[in-house]
Protein backbone atom coordinates (compact mmCIF):
# COMPACT_ATOMS: atom_id res chain seq x y z
CA UNK A 1 0.00 0.00 0.00
CA UNK A 2 2.79 2.17 0.30
CA UNK A 3 3.91 2.00 -3.49
CA UNK A 4 -0.01 2.94 -3.91
CA UNK A 5 0.29 5.89 -1.84
CA UNK A 6 3.29 7.09 -3.16
CA UNK A 7 2.02 7.19 -6.84
CA UNK A 8 -1.44 8.53 -5.54
CA UNK A 9 0.80 11.86 -4.36
CA UNK A 10 3.43 11.44 -7.71
CA UNK A 11 0.11 12.32 -9.57
CA UNK A 12 -1.08 14.84 -7.37
CA UNK A 13 1.75 16.99 -7.15
CA UNK A 14 1.94 16.54 -10.98
CA UNK A 15 -0.79 18.02 -10.87
CA UNK A 16 -0.57 20.89 -8.78
CA UNK A 17 2.16 21.40 -10.77
CA UNK A 18 0.62 21.29 -13.76
CA UNK A 19 -2.01 24.08 -12.96
CA UNK A 20 -1.63 27.79 -13.04
CA UNK A 21 -1.81 30.09 -10.17
CA UNK A 22 -5.34 30.26 -11.20
CA UNK A 23 -6.13 26.82 -11.18
CA UNK A 24 -9.33 25.67 -9.62
CA UNK A 25 -9.36 23.11 -6.57
CA UNK A 26 -12.29 20.86 -5.24
CA UNK A 27 -12.72 18.52 -2.58
CA UNK A 28 -15.38 15.97 -2.60
CA UNK A 29 -17.49 13.23 -1.06
CA UNK A 30 -19.23 10.60 -2.06
CA UNK A 31 -20.91 6.91 -1.69
CA UNK A 32 -21.59 4.33 -3.88
CA UNK A 33 -20.75 0.54 -5.50
CA UNK A 34 -16.74 1.84 -4.37
CA UNK A 35 -18.32 2.46 -1.19
CA UNK A 36 -17.04 5.77 0.34
CA UNK A 37 -14.92 8.06 -1.10
CA UNK A 38 -12.77 11.19 -0.71
CA UNK A 39 -11.26 13.18 -3.16
CA UNK A 40 -9.43 16.38 -4.69
CA UNK A 41 -9.92 17.58 -8.00
CA UNK A 42 -7.92 20.04 -9.35
CA UNK A 43 -8.47 21.73 -12.93
CA UNK A 44 -5.34 21.89 -14.98
CA UNK A 45 -6.88 23.33 -18.40
CA UNK A 46 -10.35 25.04 -19.65
CA UNK A 47 -11.53 21.25 -19.99
CA UNK A 48 -9.00 19.30 -18.22
CA UNK A 49 -9.13 18.07 -14.63
CA UNK A 50 -7.23 15.74 -12.72
CA UNK A 51 -8.52 13.73 -9.68
CA UNK A 52 -7.35 11.44 -7.08
CA UNK A 53 -8.04 10.10 -3.54
CA UNK A 54 -9.30 6.86 -1.94
CA UNK A 55 -11.91 4.40 -1.54
CA UNK A 56 -13.27 2.49 1.76
CA UNK A 57 -14.85 -0.71 0.91
CA UNK A 58 -14.74 -3.65 3.40
CA UNK A 59 -18.27 -6.04 2.22
CA UNK A 60 -19.11 -8.89 4.79
CA UNK A 61 -19.86 -11.81 1.89
CA UNK A 62 -22.08 -14.30 2.13
CA UNK A 63 -22.00 -16.53 -0.39
CA UNK A 64 -22.37 -20.57 -1.99
CA UNK A 65 -19.94 -21.44 -4.28
CA UNK A 66 -20.46 -25.06 -5.74
CA UNK A 67 -22.88 -25.92 -3.86
CA UNK A 68 -20.57 -24.99 -0.45
CA UNK A 69 -21.89 -21.77 1.56
CA UNK A 70 -19.01 -19.58 2.14
CA UNK A 71 -18.68 -16.45 4.98
CA UNK A 72 -15.76 -13.92 4.89
CA UNK A 73 -14.71 -10.62 3.68
CA UNK A 74 -14.52 -8.67 0.31
CA UNK A 75 -11.70 -6.17 0.64
CA UNK A 76 -12.15 -3.29 -2.62
CA UNK A 77 -10.64 0.06 -0.38
CA UNK A 78 -7.94 1.72 -3.16
CA UNK A 79 -6.25 4.64 -3.95
CA UNK A 80 -7.35 6.10 -7.07
CA UNK A 81 -6.29 8.35 -9.66
CA UNK A 82 -7.97 9.87 -12.98
CA UNK A 83 -8.13 12.71 -15.61
CA UNK A 84 -11.32 13.99 -16.28
CA UNK A 85 -12.30 15.75 -19.70
CA UNK A 86 -15.58 18.11 -19.84
CA UNK A 87 -15.68 18.14 -23.97
CA UNK A 88 -18.10 20.74 -23.86
CA UNK A 89 -16.88 22.91 -21.41
CA UNK A 90 -19.64 21.51 -18.87
CA UNK A 91 -20.79 19.42 -16.10
CA UNK A 92 -20.70 16.60 -18.36
CA UNK A 93 -17.44 14.66 -18.53
CA UNK A 94 -15.37 11.24 -19.60
CA UNK A 95 -13.14 9.91 -17.23
CA UNK A 96 -10.69 7.29 -17.04
CA UNK A 97 -7.81 6.10 -14.88
CA UNK A 98 -6.80 3.41 -12.70
CA UNK A 99 -7.66 2.06 -8.99
CA UNK A 100 -4.45 0.83 -7.18
CA UNK A 101 -3.92 -0.98 -4.53
CA UNK A 102 -4.73 -4.64 -2.84
CA UNK A 103 -8.61 -6.25 -3.78
CA UNK A 104 -9.00 -8.83 -1.51
CA UNK A 105 -11.55 -11.92 -1.18
CA UNK A 106 -10.89 -14.04 2.36
CA UNK A 107 -13.84 -16.62 2.53
CA UNK A 108 -14.10 -19.26 4.42
CA UNK A 109 -16.53 -22.53 5.05
CA UNK A 110 -17.02 -25.17 7.48
CA UNK A 111 -19.25 -27.89 6.61
CA UNK A 112 -22.13 -29.55 9.09
CA UNK A 113 -23.18 -32.16 6.05
CA UNK A 114 -21.21 -34.45 4.29
CA UNK A 115 -20.06 -32.19 0.90
CA UNK A 116 -18.60 -32.51 -2.51
CA UNK A 117 -15.08 -31.87 -2.81
CA UNK A 118 -13.96 -32.33 -6.30
CA UNK A 119 -15.55 -35.19 -7.72
CA UNK A 120 -15.64 -37.15 -4.09
CA UNK A 121 -18.00 -36.78 -0.99
CA UNK A 122 -16.18 -36.25 2.45
CA UNK A 123 -17.85 -35.96 5.61
CA UNK A 124 -17.82 -32.30 7.40
CA UNK A 125 -15.27 -34.21 9.85
CA UNK A 126 -12.87 -35.40 7.11
CA UNK A 127 -12.79 -31.48 5.54
CA UNK A 128 -12.02 -29.30 8.83
CA UNK A 129 -12.23 -25.62 7.53
CA UNK A 130 -12.18 -24.31 4.07
CA UNK A 131 -10.13 -21.46 3.32
CA UNK A 132 -10.58 -19.96 0.26
CA UNK A 133 -8.97 -16.25 -0.84
CA UNK A 134 -9.17 -14.60 -3.88
CA UNK A 135 -6.44 -11.82 -5.20
CA UNK A 136 -7.10 -9.43 -8.41
CA UNK A 137 -4.67 -7.27 -9.50
CA UNK A 138 -3.36 -4.33 -7.52
CA UNK A 139 -3.70 -1.50 -10.43
CA UNK A 140 -7.32 -1.85 -12.27
CA UNK A 141 -8.17 0.49 -14.88
CA UNK A 142 -11.07 2.42 -15.39
CA UNK A 143 -13.25 4.25 -17.64
CA UNK A 144 -16.67 5.75 -17.28
CA UNK A 145 -18.83 9.15 -17.71
CA UNK A 146 -20.52 11.66 -15.42
CA UNK A 147 -21.69 15.11 -14.26
CA UNK A 148 -20.01 17.25 -11.91
CA UNK A 149 -20.57 20.72 -11.91
CA UNK A 150 -17.38 21.59 -9.34
CA UNK A 151 -16.04 24.45 -11.74
CA UNK A 152 -19.38 25.51 -12.80
CA UNK A 153 -18.93 28.30 -10.37
CA UNK A 154 -16.20 29.93 -8.71
CA UNK A 155 -16.73 28.32 -5.80
CA UNK A 156 -19.13 26.52 -3.08
CA UNK A 157 -21.26 23.37 -3.17
CA UNK A 158 -21.76 21.81 -6.28
CA UNK A 159 -23.00 18.08 -7.31
CA UNK A 160 -21.07 14.76 -9.23
CA UNK A 161 -22.42 11.77 -10.44
CA UNK A 162 -20.04 9.29 -11.90
CA UNK A 163 -20.93 5.57 -13.87
CA UNK A 164 -18.36 3.07 -15.47
CA UNK A 165 -16.49 -0.07 -15.06
CA UNK A 166 -13.17 -0.82 -13.10
CA UNK A 167 -11.35 -3.45 -14.99
CA UNK A 168 -10.60 -5.88 -12.40
CA UNK A 169 -9.34 -9.32 -13.87
CA UNK A 170 -10.15 -12.55 -12.54
CA UNK A 171 -9.44 -13.55 -8.82
CA UNK A 172 -6.60 -15.63 -8.61
CA UNK A 173 -8.50 -17.93 -6.43
CA UNK A 174 -6.12 -20.38 -3.67
CA UNK A 175 -8.31 -23.07 -1.76
CA UNK A 176 -7.08 -24.50 1.13
CA UNK A 177 -8.48 -26.73 4.12
CA UNK A 178 -7.13 -26.91 7.81
CA UNK A 179 -8.76 -28.75 10.82
CA UNK A 180 -9.68 -31.82 8.61
CA UNK A 181 -9.02 -35.67 9.69
CA UNK A 182 -7.96 -35.86 5.44
CA UNK A 183 -6.49 -32.15 5.18
CA UNK A 184 -2.47 -34.11 4.87
CA UNK A 185 -3.98 -36.65 2.77
CA UNK A 186 -2.64 -36.65 -0.81
CA UNK A 187 -6.16 -37.76 -2.29
CA UNK A 188 -7.88 -35.39 -0.51
CA UNK A 189 -5.68 -32.52 -1.64
CA UNK A 190 -5.92 -33.71 -5.13
CA UNK A 191 -9.76 -33.31 -5.33
CA UNK A 192 -9.72 -29.96 -3.18
CA UNK A 193 -6.90 -28.80 -6.06
CA UNK A 194 -9.83 -30.04 -8.18
CA UNK A 195 -12.08 -28.16 -6.38
CA UNK A 196 -10.21 -24.89 -6.58
CA UNK A 197 -10.12 -25.55 -10.07
CA UNK A 198 -13.93 -25.67 -10.46
CA UNK A 199 -14.49 -22.08 -8.25
CA UNK A 200 -11.70 -20.39 -11.08
CA UNK A 201 -13.61 -21.87 -13.80
CA UNK A 202 -16.73 -20.36 -11.99
CA UNK A 203 -15.51 -16.93 -11.22
CA UNK A 204 -13.14 -16.60 -14.65
CA UNK A 205 -16.01 -14.68 -16.17
CA UNK A 206 -15.96 -11.63 -13.64
CA UNK A 207 -13.30 -9.62 -14.92
CA UNK A 208 -15.51 -6.06 -14.39
CA UNK A 209 -17.39 -4.46 -11.34
CA UNK A 210 -19.44 -2.19 -11.85
CA UNK A 211 -19.00 1.58 -10.63
CA UNK A 212 -21.31 4.08 -9.45
CA UNK A 213 -20.50 7.23 -7.23
CA UNK A 214 -23.06 10.25 -6.24
CA UNK A 215 -21.64 12.86 -4.29
CA UNK A 216 -21.23 16.37 -3.47
CA UNK A 217 -18.03 18.89 -4.57
CA UNK A 218 -16.85 22.30 -2.19
CA UNK A 219 -14.78 24.22 -4.76
CA UNK A 220 -12.64 26.70 -3.71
Amino acid sequence: MKRTFAIAALVASSAFAAGAADAQLSVSGSIGTTGGTVEAKLKVAPIIAIRGGYNYFQYEADDTYDDIAYQGDLDLSTAGAFVDVHPFGNAFMLTGGAYLGEKTLDLFATPTANVQIGNQTFTPAQVGTLNMQGDLEDTAPFVGLGWDSSFDTSRGLSFRFIAGAMFTGSPQINLTSTGGTLSNDANFQTQLANEEQNLQDDIDDYEIYPVVQVGVNWTY
